[in-house]
């Protein structure tokens, strides 16, 4: 019965999502970092100009450091957001790329795996082999559209999980 359950919740137009494409945890960790040390420069900065009466009196430092605060957690949710939504669905008949381009706009690809040419993966970087993780590309047959992926996590798994299914589904309809 659970079984059922989740493979209607599973399901896509009739389609069944075999698996679900997301990118490496690195990239939210890369984003934190990045938006920490921003905040610590940017109110350090503040702060001593504070301390030395140059452009910024005293009491208006705690209301400087909150709207800085405010303004990198609001960059951190966009970048997430952003990188979050980023998705792949590997369902039984096409891969469903879904590409958030900004806060409020996203676009939907889809690509069947029998139009499949070619799939690349790419690790660059020592820390980029140890983790497991690098960019995806799948180019379709016949036409210029491609699918590129970023900070794939699994990718080499990933890529021969799509090569198989597509093999496969070629063989089904020889």
């Amino acid at each position: 019965m659970e079984n059922e359950e989740t493979q209607l919740h599973n399901e896509i137009n009739g389609e069944i999502i075999l698996s679900e494409v997301r990118k490496h945890w690195i990239v939210y960790l890369e984003d934190i970092v990045f938006h920490g040390s921003a905040l610590i420069l940017f109110s350090g900065i503040a702060i001593f100009f504070s301390v030395q009466d140059m452009f910024i009196s005293e009491g208006y430092i705690e209301l400087i450091v909150l709207i800085l605060a405010l303004l990198t957690t609001v960059s951190f949710f966009a970048s997430w957001t952003l990188n979050y939504f980023d998705v792949w669905h590997i369902t039984s008949k096409h891969i469903v790329a879904v590409n958030q381009k900004d806060i409020l706009n996203r676009e939907e690809a889809y690509m069947e795996f029998s139009r499949i040419q070619d799939v690349f993966f790419e690790k660059e970087g020592i820390l980029s082999v140890w983790l497991h993780y690098g960019a995806l590309r799948i180019q379709s047959a016949g036409t210029e559209q491609q699918f590129v992926m970023r900070h794939v996590k699994e990718v080499e798994k990933v890529a021969h999980t799509i090569m198989d299914l597509r093999d496969k589904i070629k063989h089904q309809e020889v």
